[in-house]
């Protein structure tokens, strides 16, 4: 099964108040953790200051089929595709969503950075950071069925 990762950018049509996961963020961490679990999607949904990025990671078709239904979401805007490529082993094992708040990040680390400026291996880094330090909530996907899933 060839796996693809795929990173894009948005800008939240919702104010963002970061640890909150009620309203229209916790409706796309329940829509993503479910979804995401049943097509063996792993990543992050990273929440900054003004704006989104997600990593997806997983079966080829499924990440496909997600960030179109994901280009539709009403509850985001400026949808912009950073990267698409095929991986060979997942970063991310797990779907989590990270806060860049500095009450989760280590001293020094900014709030937001400039994805219209840096590297893809940038926001992958970020992402890291993000899972290690700015998680607040995470999903394992489903164990695959012996018939592969």
């Amino acid at each position: 099964m060839a796996l693809s990762q795929l990173i894009y950018t948005s800008y939240p049509a919702f104010p963002i108040r970061p640890g909150s996961l009620t309203g229209p963020l916790g409706e796309i961490m329940n829509a993503g953790r479910d979804h995401n679990s049943r097509n063996q999607i792993s990543g992050i949904l990273g929440v900054e200051v003004n704006r989104f990025f997600q990593i997806l990671e997983g079966p080829t078709d499924k990440v496909k089929e997600t960030f179109e239904r994901i280009q539709y979401d009403k509850r985001h805007f400026g949808v912009q595709l950073k990267h698409f490529d095929e991986l060979g082993e997942r970063t991310f094992k797990d779907w989590s969503i990270g806060f860049a708040a500095p009450a989760y990040l280590p001293s020094g680390e900014p709030a937001q950075i400039d994805f219209d400026t840096v590297c893809v291996q940038t926001i992958i880094d970020r992402g890291r950071l993000l899972r290690r330090h700015g998680v607040i909530a995470e999903a394992a996907l489903e164990t695959p069925s012996a018939s592969g899933f």
